[in-house]
C-alpha cells in the first residue's frame, strides 16, 4: 500500500510540474504579448511624431502618417509572433514522462489488486458452497472425512495380516 501512495505522490509532483511550466510560458507570452503592447502604444506616441515630421517634407503630411503607422503595425506583430512561439522546455516532458510511468505503474498495481479480488471471491464463492451442502446435509460432510481414514487403516492392517 505504501508504494501505492509513493507512486501517487510522485504521479501528483508531475502533474504539478507540468502545470508550472504550463504557467511559466502563459506568464511569459502574457508579458511578451503586454511588453509588444506597451512598445507599440509608444511606437505610435513617440516614433509617430519622429517619422511624421521626418517624412512630412518629402512624402507630404499623409503619405508621412501612414508610413509611420504602418512601420509601427509591423514592429507589434513582429513582437506578438514571437511570444506566441515560446514554448516550453525539456522539463515538460520529462515531467510527463515520470507521471506516465506513475501512472502505468498504478495501472499495474490496480490489476494485481483486481486479480486478488477475484481470486478471493472465487474463493469465498466455494466456500459458500461447501458450508450450504454442509448444512444440507452435514453427516454427509462428516463420512467422507472420517471413511477415508478408516478405509486406509483398515487396509493397512488387512495387509499386515497377510503377510
Amino acid at each position: 500500500m505504501d508504494s501505492i501512495v509513493r507512486t501517487m505522490r510522485i504521479v501528483w509532483r508531475a502533474e504539478l510540474l507540468i502545470i508550472e511550466a504550463k504557467l511559466s510560458v502563459a506568464a511569459k507570452k502574457i508579458g511578451a504579448t503586454a511588453f509588444a503592447g506597451l512598445i507599440f502604444v509608444f511606437g505610435l506616441g513617440m516614433l509617430n511624431v519622429a517619422g511624421f515630421f521626418a517624412l512630412a517634407e518629402i512624402w507630404g503630411p499623409v503619405y508621412a502618417a501612414l508610413g509611420v503607422a504602418i512601420a509601427d503595425f509591423l514592429i507589434a506583430a513582429l513582437l506578438m509572433v514571437w511570444g506566441s512561439r515560446l514554448t516550453t522546455g525539456p522539463e515538460l516532458d520529462l515531467a510527463r514522462e515520470v507521471r506516465d510511468s506513475g501512472l502505468e505503474e498504478l495501472e499495474a498495481k490496480a490489476e494485481d489488486i483486481q486479480d486478488e479480488f477475484v481470486e478471493l471471491r472465487s474463493e469465498l464463492y466455494a466456500l459458500k458452497a461447501n458450508l450450504v451442502s454442509f448444512s444440507k446435509n452435514p453427516l454427509d460432510g462428516a463420512i467422507t472425512a472420517l471413511l477415508t481414514p478408516i478405509l486406509t487403516l483398515l487396509i493397512k492392517s488387512l495387509s499386515s495380516k497377510k503377510e
